[in-house]
């Protein structure tokens, strides 16, 4: 981490701490209640203080250690070759990852909401893990049961069953 530091770093740390820190005074005075009633600043509490504890933490390490002015720049061209590599497989993941989203919305109806729902995840989890096929199968279905339960079991929501009946 100690690579990355920069002085945007820490004026970003710093901005982020104080804005959470403002959020949570704001949103003491609005007021907090309890946890088993909580009132209308509880959210933007909670919300305030990871955004401070995140630009704390960022500020802390942005300003632990000093690199040399060689290093900072060697350290800066490796970074650069590395966004411009990335920027294409980003690219290409977010355009897969619409893509996915509207075959999601194409095949709720035909395939069921199981069905659908483990495709897609199978397809998001593959398509960030290349190499392997049993993590991105399992998470998949660890994901379409857990969404399965939320969505059917517990909030009682109904969606397709398509052509397979399942749903």
């Amino acid at each position: 981490m100690a690579e990355n530091s920069t002085k945007s770093d820490r004026v970003g740390g710093l901005i982020w701490l104080l804005l959470g820190i403002g959020l949570c005074i704001g949103s003491k005075r609005i007021g907090l209640g309890n946890f088993h009633k909580p009132g209308s600043g509880f959210m933007p509490f909670l919300s305030g203080a990871m955004m401070g504890l995140f630009g704390a933490i960022l500020l802390f390490y942005s300003c632990e250690t000093k690199l040399s002015r060689k290093e900072r720049f060697e350290a800066q061209n490796v970074r650069l070759r590395a966004n411009w590599i990335n920027l294409f497989r980003d690219w290409k993941n977010f355009f897969f990852t619409l893509l996915a989203l509207f075959g999601y919305a194409l095949l709720l109806n035909v395939l069921g909401f199981p069905l659908t729902t483990f495709l897609f995840f199978f397809f998001l989890f593959r398509l960030t893990e290349t190499e392997k096929w049993l993590m991105p199968l399992f998470l998949a279905g660890v994901m379409m049961g857990f969404s399965y339960l939320l969505f059917s079991v517990w909030l009682g929501c109904q969606f397709p069953r398509g052509v397979f009946g399942l749903g």
